[in-house]
């Protein structure tokens, strides 16, 4: 992730280093060549190492999925980052950076094909493509010129008969759920209350000094950043612990937003705002993560809509036990119908959306609860294996013990008695649940590809993140005592 002229610098400290602790090697360890375009080529190789050990692992994956997702560089180059969830004959899972394709025009649908090169050039077998997960451009999920449209019809077209789905970022999506919570005269307020105070220097300084002469139990206000998801909750938490505070010092000033917070109805509502958001940043937080099976975050979804129902029925009976904010109110300043309306809104957003893996979910159960299924709701193929699954004690005892896929892997798989079930668990393993690792690439890359690094070539950035995000080893070793550039890199 450094520059390629750092190795000129390093050696430089090498050879202080050398000086002292062993002067009589200085002459090998001198002939030892760091120069950028030495650092340059053994990252060309080292990629190069990674990217075959790839191509073998991919081509032992007896499924696999795609997770894409586009963004921008600094220099306005459109980026499609390409990731690929496998499962080999073993059951042993693999997520992996497939690569990074540079989109120069324009980024339409049809653009976005040129992820049908990534996978020719890494030799996959698109019938054994299980699901291609995206965010929610058109781009990306148009039904007719989206990219997962585009790549799907085009498995159809070869005629691939193992069905293959889209799926839209389970995380993105409980983003956009959350977004339904907003009351519409609270956060704009909160929002332009805390600019106000914190953009202007005058005011920030005068805010602080406030704070510290009441001896508030914070300093200072927190930023709100739309993109930053979990910045709403800390935010307004923040406002809610400085609510006197605030309402003191703009009053002083006489600046906007001081009526809202003398008003207790107001304040009630943003109790209400601050007891919720904490629950939805706790669902993103669980939805995080790499190799985070989907099983498992529809799980996290599935928990909180029982969770919204539940609040809903004890809102409307006035029961406010889950949200400490709102109980610490007067009754007669707490509107009854605003609360149960809020989660209303948020129930009726999570059932609207997800409906890329809600007709999984039956699929998801055979794989989490195999005890539990019903036999003649499940696939005519796995019936005959689920009933002599399921009558076998042995397997059941061992079951509580075991996660679903440690169990399916370590008991299951070796007893060769349920291939077809064997061959369901691999397709559901095998999927993308978020493009939490390309939103992750996209971190790197701002990092990478800065402002004094601009002209990394496209060649370059792809290695680079390659090698840093990787798990495959490039065999540094093998390398460095390799015959091709001897005198560069091996020290007797």
């Amino acid at each position: 992730m450094k520059p390629f002229t750092d190795g000129d610098f390093i050696k430089e400290c090498i050879m202080v280093v050398i000086d002292s602790l062993c002067p009589v090697k200085r002459s090998a360890f001198d002939s030892v060549s760091l120069s950028p375009r030495t650092v340059c080529r053994r990252i060309e190789e080292m990629s190069d190492r990674v990217n075959d050990s790839l191509k073998t692992c991919c081509s032992n994956f007896d499924a696999f999925s795609l997770a894409l997702d586009e963004s921008t560089d600094m220099k306005d180059t459109a980026q499609l980052a390409i990731f690929i969830s496998g499962v080999t004959a073993a059951l042993q899972v693999y997520e992996e950076f497939l690569q990074l394709v540079p989109l120069h025009g324009t980024t339409t649908g049809q653009d976005l094909r040129r992820m049908l090169q990534c996978v020719k050039q890494h030799s996959l077998d698109l019938s054994r493509l299980v699901c291609v997960t995206t965010d929610s451009a058109p781009a990306m999920t148009g039904k007719k010129k989206g990219a997962a449209s585009l790549l799907v019809r085009h498995c159809e077209a070869a005629g691939h008969t193992q069905p293959s789905h889209k799926v839209h970022c389970i995380i993105h999506q409980e983003s956009l759920c959350s977004k339904s919570a907003n009351l519409t005269d609270v956060m704009p307020v909160v929002v332009k209350v805390v600019n106000s105070i914190l953009s202007r220097s005058l005011n920030h300084r005068q805010f602080q000094a406030l704070t510290d002469e009441v001896n508030a139990h914070y300093g200072d206000l927190l930023y709100f950043c739309e993109v930053r998801w979990l910045s709403h909750g800390a935010m307004l938490s923040r406002v809610c612990d400085l609510q006197q505070e605030i309402a003191t010092f703009l009053r002083q000033k006489n600046l906007p937003g001081a009526d809202h917070f003398s008003s207790l109805q107001w304040l009630a509502r943003l109790a209400l705002l601050t007891d919720i958001t904490p629950h939805l940043n706790d669902l993103n937080v669980k939805l995080q993560g790499k190799n985070f099976l989907v099983t498992d975050m529809y799980s996290h979804i599935t928990v909180f809509e029982v969770k919204l129902r539940l609040w809903d029925a004890q809102l409307a009976a006035g029961q406010f036990m889950h949200f400490p904010r709102i109980a610490a109110c007067a009754p007669d300043d707490v509107d009854l119908n605003t609360c149960v309306g809020v989660v209303t809104s948020l129930r009726e957003e999570f059932a609207s959306r997800f409906t890329g893996v809600r007709p999984l979910a039956p699929g998801f159960k055979l794989f989490t609860s195999p005890f539990d299924f019903p036999v003649d709701e499940a696939p005519a193929p796995l019936q005959m294996e689920l009933v002599e699954l399921q009558c076998n004690d042995e397997m059941k005892a061992k079951y509580r013990t075991a996660s679903p896929l440690s169990f399916f892997r370590d008991l299951v798989l070796p007893s060769n008695k349920f291939p077809n079930y064997i061959e369901h668990v691999k397709r559901i393993v095998a999927m993308f649940g978020s493009t939490y690792c390309c939103e992750q690439l996209f971190s790197k890359i701002k990092y990478t590809k800065s402002r004094i690094r601009s002209q990394l070539s496209d060649r370059h950035l792809n290695d680079i993140l390659l090698l840093s995000t990787s798990s495959i080893d490039p065999d540094n070793f093998s390398m460095a005592n390799s015959t091709n550039h001897p005198t560069n890199l091996h020290v007797s």
